[in-house]
């Protein structure tokens, strides 16, 4: 049986931030946040992001796999411009990618950003996590 990848989602303050910046920048490296790691400046913050909807857009990506936005709108049965909306979102923030479908139409095929099934959320005083297989 493959073992599922874990997404981990972390918080770090500004200052922090700042910091890890800097010494990148001093050490000539291209990336401060390792592969797999999404980073919410607060937990609040993410909160607010990552809604119901959301989750249930990676949930279906993840073991779906539409062949277009149109067809996960589908397939979550909500409104296309509302489905593309939180797709542009989710993949702004590292949790999706699109890939060019190859049709006539110019088709975005929505993925997970990489082979992941799970959601740990690592906050300052409990990590909890979000399941991809268990709604499907």
């Amino acid at each position: 049986m493959k073992q599922s990848k874990t997404l981990k989602i972390k918080f770090e303050t500004w200052g922090d931030f700042k910091a890890k910046v800097t010494k990148a920048f001093k050490e000539q490296r291209q990336s401060i946040t390792p592969q797999g790691t999404v980073v919410f400046s607060s937990v609040a913050e993410y909160q607010k992001f990552m809604t119901e909807q959301k989750l249930v857009i990676l949930i279906v990506v993840a073991n779906k796999k539409p062949t277009s936005i149109y067809q996960l709108a589908q397939m979550v049965d909500r409104d296309f411009a509302n489905v593309q909306r939180d797709c542009v979102a989710l993949t702004e923030h590292g949790f999706m990618k699109f890939s060019e479908a190859g049709d006539a139409k110019k088709s975005k095929t929505p993925k997970l950003s990489f082979d992941y099934m799970k959601i740990l959320v690592q906050m300052p005083s409990v990590t909890y996590s979000h399941d991809l297989h268990e709604a499907a």
